[in-house]
């Protein structure tokens, strides 16, 4: 039974990991009838253009700001989406100032820490996995990691996630944007993770 609850609680450290790297919220922040949001790689503005014709209209003028952004309407709302790194070159093209140009940049290294240390993160914790699920299926495949390896494969599957994470907030610019689902993700993954590995070192598995 600790066996399968520890399985378990990786497994779903592992999807949940998965999730909060593609999520595109991880800080969200709203303005009037902006919404917008943030995750590792991309930055996501939602906005109310107030009917369809208009954000039809609008769609062709975000699109020559902003080359490489998709732009879409559905019905009046407004959705633009565009890899951080590439709003900053649109930001050095155009005729922003160098402190958004900075803090730009500075949003784009911190996402890239984070997601070293998220697929980091997620990796071992597949392998961890993959440790507690073979020999249940009576695979030995996996009995060749040596016991302090898979301590340390253990240990790091949520130890990455949490070093992303640190890192990532540590290198943010300063702002008022506020925590989003796909940080939640992160930090439940995270905690998860940490969780399956006491539960292996501290608890007996006779309870």
């Amino acid at each position: 039974m600790k066996g399968m609850i520890m399985a378990g609680m990786m497994a779903l450290s592992l999807i949940l990991g998965a999730m909060a790297i593609f999520s595109n919220e991880w800080l969200t922040e709203e303005e009037d009838d902006v919404t917008d949001n943030s995750g590792l790689s991309n930055k996501v503005m939602v906005m109310d253009a107030g009917d369809s014709d208009t954000c039809d209209a609008m769609v062709p003028l975000y699109e020559a700001m902003m080359k490489d952004a998709t732009v879409e309407c559905d019905g009046a709302e407004l959705t633009l989406t565009i890899g951080i790194s590439d709003l900053c070159e649109s930001l050095k093209d155009g005729d922003a100032e160098s402190d958004d140009i900075d803090d730009c940049e500075a949003a784009a290294s911190a996402g890239t820490m984070g997601q070293i240390g998220m697929w980091g993160g997620v990796v071992l914790a597949l392998v961890a996995t993959l440790m507690m699920v073979l020999p249940m299926a009576g695979v030995d495949a996996m009995d060749a990691i040596p016991e302090m390896g898979q301590k340390v494969i253990s240990w790091g599957a949520g130890g990455l996630m949490l070093l992303g994470m640190v890192l990532w907030y540590f290198m943010l610019p300063d702002g008022d944007s506020s925590m989003g689902s796909g940080l939640i993700m992160a930090g439940a993954a995270m905690s998860i993770a940490l969780g399956s590995t006491l539960i292996g070192q501290f608890i007996p598995a006779d309870e």
